[in-house]
């Protein structure tokens, strides 16, 4: 493996912007702050500290260094593998899409983690990939093997919410879309798709805006890059993370503003830090990357990296080879990252990586899920892993213990995981005054591990609704169940 030189005038910037933070887009929203002036929104938003946001914020940001989780707890578990969770925007909910084909809410407003709906989702084609939540909480959106997403909309008391299909009209048989976002203000989904294209469908206008051909290969990675929702990022099994103006879009001849050029795999997922500037991608060649908006790669680079990359790994494929050879490793000339982060692993699924929360740690953490089990945390400054969170204490890497989501509270000093591991389906990891973390290094320099306490599991939860129907269908011949194992499945992508 070859070592690329630290581009020093971009961790320069990069450093400085941790110096003198940039305001994140929910930071700088004023209008969303500042519209209700009544005292229940003025004391709810000091309870939520953005009241006086900019009071002592590096403190609360170093504060985190001390805070980081040591204690978990096992909060759900499934009977199927669980493919997506993450917090709403504001951190009251928390919702699940399993492979049971249930889509599940959590009130988080307290620690119980008390489930609120079970909603059994309408024609799933082998699994949910995806889901996203409405800014208002109205609603969640949600793909599958369809030519449709679907839409859930939510009432007052989550019982027996209306689901609607909304048609992407593919030119391709055998669709879907890997992954979904709501645009800021939720008018408009963004979806990545298996036919090489991005997708915009228009709430407003019930129809799909925008289908352009993004990438030469199944996009599986799509996301607004701020809250203009003109910026949008993608990134594809063709090994680029190409960025797009929404503005200066032509359908016919799409053209990126800009192409990022630097894996030597697919990329599984993109996140942006929401300052219009820099975003990470996670990829299949075991490794994230972090790009500065404004530092592109050049054509000569993205064609080298094209000739390269197509080269070498050719016959490893990540979703079965975990035993066989391992992908290569290595650094490739005009390659515009600012920096690698590496130490996790990419098997099996589209594993997810995030930025850590705004209001709480100031960005200053990369979280990603991983294949052996064992989710990492990262210091975007030094591109060390901080911290390892294992949930099993198996070390050998299979498709039930993998971690494919995580997700930090947005406000609260904790992180929920979402696993393959159908016992500890989500797990919650917190800091607690009474626990210690066991470092397993000899070198207090390396990463300390937190491990899964072996303790009795929530009760498995089993969708009744959705076996009647399976049953009902399996009655009257239209629906087999003789395929359980997750290798003979239809692919995730």
């Amino acid at each position: 493996m070859s070592h690329q030189k630290p581009n020093t005038e971009a961790l320069n910037d990069l450093y400085g912007t941790y110096a003198n933070p940039i305001k994140s887009s929910y930071q700088t929203n004023s209008k969303k702050l500042h519209q209700k002036k009544n005292l229940v929104s003025v004391l709810k938003q000091r309870e939520t500290g953005l009241i006086n946001f900019h009071r002592y914020p590096n403190a609360r940001y170093s504060s985190m260094d001390r805070l980081l989780p040591n204690h978990s707890e096992i909060i759900a578990s499934m009977g199927r593998p669980t493919f997506c969770g993450q917090f709403s925007e504001d951190g009251q909910r928390f919702f699940s899409a399993c492979q049971d084909y249930c889509i599940r809410l959590y009130d988080t407003t307290s620690r119980n983690f008390h489930q609120q709906a079970e909603i059994v989702a309408d024609e799933v084609g082998w699994s949910i990939l995806d889901t996203a939540l409405s800014p208002d909480r109205n609603s969640i959106a949600y793909s599958t093997w369809s030519d449709y997403l679907y839409l859930i909309k939510l009432n007052e008391g989550l019982s027996q919410p209306k689901i609607v299909p909304l048609n992407l009209q593919p030119h391709s048989h055998s669709f879907s879309i890997f992954s979904l976002q709501y645009s800021a203000d939720g008018s408009e989904i963004i979806g990545g798709s298996n036919d090489m294209c991005v997708y915009i469908y228009d709430l407003e206008k019930q129809r799909r805006t925008l289908r352009v051909q993004a990438h030469e290969d199944d996009v599986n990675a799509v996301r607004f890059l701020d809250n203009s929702n003109s910026l949008i990022v993608s990134g594809s099994d063709d090994n680029l993370v190409s960025v797009w103006d929404r503005r200066a879009l032509n359908e016919s001849q799409p053209k990126p503003v800009g192409i990022f050029a630097g894996h030597t795999n697919g990329i599984t997922f993109v996140h942006s830090r929401m300052d219009t500037r820099y975003l990470i991608s996670n990829s299949k060649d075991q490794s994230i990357k972090l790009w500065d908006m404004r530092r592109f790669a050049n054509e000569s680079a993205i064609d080298l990296i094209r000739m390269k990359a197509n080269n070498i790994n050719n016959g490893w494929d990540y979703r079965y080879d975990a035993y066989g050879p391992q992908p290569k490793q290595f650094d490739i000339p005009g390659d515009p990252s600012v920096r690698t982060y590496r130490g996790h692993a990419i098997r099996y699924t589209l594993i997810r990586c995030y930025f850590s929360p705004s209001f709480s740690t100031g960005q200053k953490y990369i979280i990603t899920g991983s294949s052996d089990g064992c989710m990492r945390i990262y210091d975007v400054l030094t591109g060390d892993i901080i911290l390892n969170l294992r949930v099993s204490n198996n070390r050998t890497e299979s498709r039930e213990r993998c971690i494919r989501d995580v997700s930090w509270h947005p406000f609260e000093n904790y992180i929920i995981s979402t696993s393959w591991d159908s016992r500890r389906a989500h797990v919650r990891w917190t800091y607690s005054l009474d626990k210690t973390i066991d470092s397993e290094s000899v070198s207090s320099s390396e990463p300390k591990v937190v491990s899964v306490e072996a303790e009795s599991s929530p009760p498995v939860q089993r969708p009744t609704a959705l076996l009647r129907r399976l049953l009902n269908q399996q009655f009257l011949g239209y629906y087999s169940d003789q395929i359980t194992d997750e290798d003979s499945s239809p692919e995730e992508e």
